[in-house]
């Protein structure tokens, strides 16, 4: 490769700090739902859901960016001389690596909420059929005793 080359993944590694910025406010932005009834809260969690769900996607995306040019960066590392290796394609090999490290946590920390978020969805899901079924139960006890409607 030649010096062009290095030139332009440098600067692409460059903007991996602001991307990963954007990135990371993007994701500060997804709040966890809030509801006081069983069928709202199920919509929320699967709102919530769905935006982890595309912010795991971006913080993929450009982990799969870093990686391609981590590996590039690496050859022209092993291409060089220990003498020839300057000091700005080491900086670059170590932004690349903490790039690579923050987009790994943030895919890591993402889908731990969302087996969070799955689970509690079963929870409410499991708990909204047994109020159903206690709504059933309530209902023919009611007309059982008379107190109620009628069949």
């Amino acid at each position: 490769m030649n010096s062009q080359d290095l030139n332009l993944i440098q600067r692409k590694i460059a903007g991996y700090p602001e991307r990963l910025g954007k990135m990371q406010k993007r994701y500060g932005a997804v709040f966890a739902p809030n509801a006081s009834e069983i069928s709202s809260a199920i919509k929320g969690l699967n709102a919530y859901m769905l935006q982890l769900q595309v912010n795991k996607g971006s913080f993929l995306k450009l982990k799969e960016e870093i990686e391609g040019d981590a590996a590039k960066l690496e050859e022209i590392e092993k291409s060089l001389d220990r003498a020839e290796l300057s000091e700005s394609v080491r900086l670059s090999l170590v932004q690349v690596m903490h790039a690579k490290a923050t987009a790994s946590d943030y895919v890591n920390s993402i889908d731990a909420q969302l087996d969070v978020a799955a689970v509690a969805k079963e929870k409410l899901e499991l708990a909204q059929k047994q109020k159903k079924t206690i709504d059933v139960i309530n209902l023919l006890t009611m007309i059982q005793k008379g107190d109620g409607y009628r069949l």
